[in-house]
């Protein structure tokens, strides 16, 4: 189960997603993604991950995609805070050439 709310602050549009982002709710998210990311012109996208519980690969996939773009990442959970590292610092590298470092975090997406 996903819920995602979509609040506007000023310059800033928040995408909160509550729930797990895998399976079948990925393709609900980027429809969400895509719907704001061609409403925003010049606006922030602000991804807010505070309640995500599981992301499988299909939602890292999406979310390194939205990051690339240029949406910012909200995360307080380990498990959150670790997967966009490593996701945002995979998009450095990818920006950076095959000369550039990465870091490798391992898989930490696994359910306790």
């Amino acid at each position: 189960m996903m819920r995602i709310t979509r609040q506007q602050d000023g310059e800033t549009i928040t995408l909160k997603i509550e729930g797990c982002l895998a399976g079948e709710w990925t393709n609900e998210m980027r429809r969400c993604w895509d719907e704001v990311k061609n409403d925003t012109r010049s606006r922030v996208i602000r991804i807010d991950l505070a309640e995500v519980n599981f992301i499988d690969v299909a939602g890292r996939e999406l979310l390194a995609q939205m990051f690339a773009s240029g949406a910012i990442a909200g995360a307080v959970n380990v498990m959150t805070k670790t997967v966009v590292e490593q996701l945002t610092s995979d998009a450095q590298v990818n920006k950076s050439g095959p000369s550039g470092m990465r870091k490798d975090l391992g898989q930490s997406t696994k359910r306790s």
